[in-house]
């Protein structure tokens, strides 16, 4: 359950509980019964309501109870015709009208010495008529609304509603800036750098603290990694003169050597070759790593894959490449750089895939995404290795690497143009040995990550 709802359904129940019981014990409060015969004021009342149906009769008494609807502190009279009908209309507390419903006997049962019990005092007016009065706690109103009927319910609904946008905006405040910051966590992991929050969160407490902390951290590491990349770049460029002067010094020293400096002179040139190899990789990875956003053209896959298994025939004439061709949507993308990637995983499948073993080569497509998968039968890669293979640099067990010209980088490239493109690269063990690297690319470019 994610933290909004928790915070929100714990305050939530809390106030609601709080206020209901608040509301329900006020009003069996406000019903209580009360003793109709000992409380301060009631011989006055009594007399000036009798005094009025003696001076006018029903209507002078109707009329005086309008003027005097609470005739004592926080009580309220309540007069009942013979018919049980209250001269006002109003209707007298549950308590009170069940009370006088009751008799202890039925006509044809009471004895004769037995009278009936008297509730309420009674008065009676010059033309005979009897009227009784009952008195009432008055309730309690704010402009009349809590005498209306249903005023229970309606209040009880109206504390849960508020209980609940109180708890709703609670919640929000309280769990809005941790969710930004996770989202900005996650765009700062995926390689957004410029990933800030602070202009978002603008806060004094601990979550204001927080965000400021975590755009500190993020400017830091930002700087780092430029700084980083820089350094590669640079180093990488200023290689490329001494090699390019290696390469020409190499080619006169072997038309001026002699045949036995022919086997020497072959080896410095393949390393020499493997050399600058290795600095147009790192070159390449440092433009991919402050690249934030690829040249975007239609691309068929479905080429680009039959290219890269028809190069990887060529060079290797010996390996078994089995391909399964798709007819797939083209994507959104740049093709020399989903030319790179595709190619790095197929060659790595044929250099580590084991000699006579075959690397199959997978195409296949949705509406949504295409997926590249290449899987090769070789010795596979140690479980706790594989989610690093796509680092710059990383090398598995050396038993892999025997006779490979990998460096470590083709992978890195990989992952990089992947990400690029919105999409993943991902590398997993087979249960009956090998190696599959899966590479997914979405039909349609996903927006930029933002914080």
């Amino acid at each position: 359950m994610r933290l909004f709802w928790k915070i929100f359904a714990a305050f939530g129940l809390a106030m609601a509980a709080t206020i209901a019981a608040v509301v329900y014990a006020s009003f069996r409060l406000g019903d209580r019964a009360f003793d109709q015969l000992n409380f301060e004021g009631r011989e006055r009342i009594v007399q000036e309501a009798a005094a009025a149906l003696e001076a006018g009769g029903e209507w002078r008494l109707r009329l005086w109870l309008l003027r005097n609807p609470r005739p004592a502190p926080g009580m309220a009279l309540l007069v009942l015709d013979e018919s049980g009908n209250e001269l006002l209309g109003r209707m007298p507390p549950p308590q009170v009208a069940k009370l006088l419903r009751s008799e202890p006997f039925s006509e044809s049962q009471r004895p004769a010495n037995v009278r009936p019990q008297q509730l309420t005092t009674e008065i009676t007016g010059p033309d005979g008529r009897e009227y009784r009065l009952v008195f009432a706690l008055a309730p309690v109103t704010f402009m009349g609304v809590l005498t209306w009927p249903g005023t229970q319910a309606l209040v009880l609904t109206t504390a849960l509603v508020a209980a609940a946008l109180t708890s709703l905006l609670l919640a929000h405040y309280l769990s809005a800036p941790i969710v930004r910051m996770q989202k900005a966590t996650r765009a700062l992991a995926a390689g957004n750098l410029d990933t800030r929050i602070g202009p978002f969160v603008r806060r004094r407490d601990e979550m204001g603290r927080l965000a400021t902390d975590f755009d500190a951290m993020a400017e830091r590491l930002q700087m780092l990694v430029t700084d980083k990349e820089a350094l590669l770049r640079d180093v990488s460029h200023e290689f490329r003169s001494p090699l390019a002067r290696i390469s020409v010094a190499l080619a006169l020293a072997q038309r001026r050597a002699g045949e036995a400096a022919g086997p020497d002179l072959a080896r410095i040139e393949r390393e020499v070759e493997r050399l600058n190899e290795l600095v147009g990789q790192v070159m390449t990875l440092t433009r991919l790593r402050t690249q934030t956003e690829p040249r975007r053209v239609p691309v068929q896959l479905s080429t680009i894959v039959d290219e890269v298994v028809a190069d990887a025939r060529f060079e290797r004439a010996e390996a078994d490449i089995r391909y399964t061709p798709s007819v797939v949507p083209a994507v959104l993308g740049d093709p020399s750089g989903l030319k790179s990637a595709i190619e790095n995983v197929v060659r790595n499948a044929v250099a580590h895939g084991g000699v006579g073993k075959p690397v199959e080569v997978t195409l296949t497509g949705t509406t949504k995404e295409v997926r590249v998968i290449v899987r090769d039968h070789g010795p596979g890669v140690p479980s706790e290795d594989v989610s690093r293979i796509f680092e710059p640099f990383f090398r598995v067990d050396p038993s892999r690497d025997h006779g490979s010209d990998g460096q470590g980088i083709g992978l890195a490239i990989t992952a990089r143009v992947m990400e690029l493109h919105g999409g993943t690269a991902i590398a997993r063990n087979c249960p009956d040995g090998g190696l599959e690297v899966e590479l997914v690319v979405p039909v349609t470019p996903p927006p930029q990550n933002q914080a």
